[in-house]
């Protein structure tokens, strides 16, 4: 990047940020680099990182300071023990959906096994 956009940013050179594209939605964090045949307003990324975001030369993207570890753990942990939640909230609903079928199911055969043995009996 120009060294200009570093202040914008209120970032240092080696710091690490997130480049984002918002029609994707991938992101993918790199360390800047000032460079000052950058043009202002421009990033320099490489071909990788660029398939990496879904980006060709010349889109826009938007570049974020990236949280810390600490913060990205957090998150992500809060995202696992929501989607753990409802995961467990839908498995105890399909169980107890289940147990009702069978409880239902096992009547209907009892019931069905009862008449057949209360005929053998009459003859």
């Amino acid at each position: 990047m120009n060294e200009s956009a570093l202040t914008g940013l209120e970032i240092q050179n080696g710091a690490s940020v997130d480049l984002v594209n918002e029609t994707t939605s991938k992101s993918i964090s790199v360390t800047v680099y000032t460079d000052s045949m950058v043009e202002k307003g421009q990033a320099r990324v490489s071909e990788e990182d660029l398939k990496k975001v879904g980006l060709k030369d010349g889109d826009m993207v938007i570049v974020r300071v990236t949280p810390p570890l600490t913060e990205k753990l957090k998150k992500t942990s809060g995202e696992a023990a929501k989607s753990v939640k409802e995961g467990v909230g839908k498995a105890g609903a399909a169980a107890k959906k289940a147990g009702g079928d069978v409880k239902k199911a096992t009547k209907e055969g009892y019931e069905t096994v009862k008449k057949k043995v209360t005929k053998k009996d009459d003859l």
